[in-house]
């Protein structure tokens, strides 16, 4: 039967790579399956029926990319520890310091003027990104809400509150019922990019889609969106940290 070792043996994966492979069989699949992620690595899923010679087969052909992606999970998670953080939206950043958290420690990263501490577990390579990323939900909220504010009294439109939150695939959103939520990594943004997500969102409050109406008002609004837009994609592609996305 085809087992861990099994198959660490043919794809003779490096010892430091081991614990980023997985095997498991699933009743639902129907074929061979290889799911790359950061955070499980990489899972060979079997099938509910399967032969051995062919799994060990498919495997063996699979090995110069099985290997390729243990490799970039690898340099993924190196990003999980930044020895540096920019916030562009404030203008500042700050050196990254690691200790090793003493028992009982909670998640809390001590800021100074220059550098943030960080207390680490060394068994656990996910518990930095989520203390970095409760760090980052408070700067956003010290800074996006009363940044709407602003614009929000500008424009004269009013909503009814504002929630910011991790969102995998919207920068933005803006309810019937007048809620806007905001993504915590706009925090990553310059401030003229957050600028127009915001000008976006309260528009909305007028024109509740993505209709030519829409786009004329937000232009009248926001003159000069389209350049914005573009550099919004641009940050959201290349300007992410891992750890931030984890």
């Amino acid at each position: 039967m085809i087992n861990k070792d099994s198959l660490l043996g043919l794809l003779d994966v490096p010892k430091e790579n081991i614990n980023l492979f997985s095997i498991r069989q699933s009743q639902r699949a129907k074929k061979l399956i290889f799911k790359v992620s950061i955070r499980n690595g990489l899972e060979i899923i079997l099938p509910r029926r399967y032969k051995d010679s062919w799994v060990l087969e498919v495997v063996a052909k699979s090995q110069p990319q099985i290997k390729r992606s243990l490799k970039e999970i690898a340099e993924a998670r190196l990003e999980l520890k930044p020895t540096s953080i920019v916030l562009p939206s404030i203008g500042n950043s700050w050196r990254v310091v690691y200790r090793e958290m003493n028992a009982g420690e909670t998640r809390a990263i001590t800021e100074t003027s220059t550098g943030l501490e960080v207390p680490e577990k060394s068994d656990d390579v996910f518990w930095v990104p989520i203390a970095l990323q409760e760090w980052l939900q408070a700067k956003a909220i010290e800074y996006l809400p009363r940044h709407l504010e602003k614009v929000s009294v500008k424009l004269k439109l009013s909503y009814r509150m504002v929630r910011i939150k991790r969102q995998k695939t919207r920068w933005g959103s803006c309810s019937i019922a007048k809620n806007i939520n905001l993504n915590r990594n706009l925090m990553f943004m310059p401030p003229e990019v957050i600028d127009y997500v915001l000008h976006h969102e309260l528009v909305h409050l007028k024109v509740l889609n993505h209709s030519a109406e829409f786009w004329k008002e937000l232009g009248r609004s926001f003159p000069g969106y389209k350049e914005r837009v573009r550099e919004l994609r641009y940050y959201g592609a290349n300007r992410m940290p891992e750890w931030a996305l984890v």
